[in-house]
């Protein structure tokens, strides 16, 4: 049972090289959720091989898909952070790191445009956000019943990778799945549950307030009547007066359950005023972290500040903090590692990026009925707060990483001409060719991330 895992992967990986084109793709996120990290070189093989080696072939696997377009903001802000990330790690404490960071960097950039032409050839819809979602529950339902110690993190629900990052994934499924108007209600509402459900279990703070703030911006940005959202909001408003009067109450049962759950801890221990409790986690640490983080990069020189400290040198900073860190994970928040390693240069281009995805997103909510881009659209909330928490850019091919290219892949699907397909069971199909006279919709100019003939 112990090789469940390794046994996993392989499985995964050929399903994700071998298997037809809609299986492949359900395969590949699943592989995403499957983190051997370890001493051992093979196991390093193993994820660098499902972090650049397999996206490699596949998207040579959609090669059918592919095309050209004009270069547009987000893939071209990316493509200037690694050249400037490049850079500033000719003046890094750790180049070996720094390099592996770049890798990253290019194996998410592969990744991304692998699953657009998946999205391009219609074998990545948000109809297949369902299987996605029951594979990852199923996966990590076995974890928790049969490997429970794996991992390290007993008290956890997750799948054979890191809890925050299994957290995140989950976060991107739940925000398609109440958005995803092509799949009956019947099924996706149950679906959103289970999966806000398996946040809580996860016990991830940043995540469960974040599942909120994008469950928040859904109802605003829902295509339902005027009428639908202010009842929506007065119950909210409701639910929010009804717990404060029963404050008490809520506070004797999070105690209760403080023990098996982290979210209740939390709550706990900050209702106590403890600063000092368990139920905090890492927030002592964090705070420290992100203090001397931020000191180091107001005192810098101009220079420092401007061009940055250089890449994954922020790991000197924690190196008294924590037994041997992982340069590349050490600051434990991405908006501080790019204004500290890479300057205002680095962080500008950063966020360039991050705000193309929104307009990118904006844009194609408005323009598009079937609501493809609608996820990305709610998931940035819980994905910028996310940034401030954890180091997660290191990580092509992991589950927070491949969790938002889905919802960028499926996006792009909303900014390529289409025409209107017949009702099938009151949705819209999504045509794998495009012919006949173009819509309003259709004629609408492609953004960001290009038109049908685009990644």
């Amino acid at each position: 049972m112990s090789n469940a895992p390794i046994i996993l992967y392989v499985l995964l990986f050929l399903a994700s090289a071998f298997a037809p084109f809609r299986w492949s793709i359900i395969a590949f996120a699943l592989l995403s959720n499957i983190d051997l990290g370890a001493e051992s070189g093979s196991i390093g093989a193993l994820n660098t091989a499902k972090a650049m080696i397999l996206p490699v072939y596949m998207l040579w696997r959609f090669r059918a898909y592919g095309g050209h377009s004009k270069i547009t903001a987000a893939p071209f802000a990316w493509c200037v952070l690694i050249l400037y990330v490049t850079i500033a790690s000719t003046w890094s404490f750790y180049p070996a790191f720094a390099i592996k960071l770049i890798g990253h960097l290019i194996g998410s950039f592969l990744i991304c445009m692998m699953l657009m032409r998946a999205s391009k050839g219609g074998f990545l819809t948000l109809r297949m956000i369902v299987p996605i979602s029951i594979g990852v529950l199923a996966m990590a339902a076995f974890h928790w019943r049969f490997l429970h110690d794996w991992g390290g993190e007993t008290e956890r629900f997750t799948t054979f990778s890191g809890a925050q990052a299994f957290a995140a994934f989950i976060a991107a499924l739940y925000c398609a799945a109440i958005s995803a108007r092509t799949i009956k209600p019947a099924i996706r509402i149950p679906l959103a549950i289970a999966l806000a459900l398996a946040v809580v279990l996860n016990g991830s703070r940043i995540w469960m307030i974040g599942l909120a703030c994008s469950s928040i911006v859904a109802i605003f940005v829902s295509h339902v009547r005027p009428w639908a959202k202010v009842i929506t909001f007065g119950a909210g408003v409701c639910l929010i007066a009804l717990l404060v009067l029963e404050f008490d109450d809520i506070m004797t049962f999070a105690s209760k359950n403080a023990k098996t759950n982290r979210i209740a801890a939390a709550i706990s221990a900050a209702y106590e005023g403890n600063l000092k409790a368990t139920g905090l986690g890492t927030y002592n640490l964090r705070h420290e972290l992100f203090r001397r983080s931020l000191e180091a990069t107001t005192n810098g020189t101009l220079m420092e500040i401007i061009f940055g400290h250089g890449t994954c040198n922020g790991a000197a900073i924690t190196a008294t903090l924590s037994r041997n860190p992982d340069p590349n994970r050490a600051m434990h928040n991405e908006w501080l590692r790019a204004a500290y390693e890479w300057g205002l240069i680095g962080l500008g281009l950063w966020s360039i990026f991050i705000g193309s995805l929104a307009v990118f997103a904006a844009r194609g909510a408005q323009i598009d009925p079937r609501g493809y881009a609608q996820p990305l659209l709610i998931y940035l909330p819980a994905f910028v707060l996310g940034l401030s928490g954890e180091n997660i850019v290191a990580g092509a091919g992991n589950a927070v990483s491949v969790g938002l290219l889905l919802l960028i892949a499926l996006a792009s699907v909303s900014h390529r001409p289409f025409r209107r397909m017949q009702i099938v069971r009151g949705s819209y199909d999504v045509p794998t060719q495009f012919s006949g006279k173009r819509d309003r919709i259709g004629q609408a100019a492609p953004l960001f991330f290009g038109s049908g003939n685009g990644l």
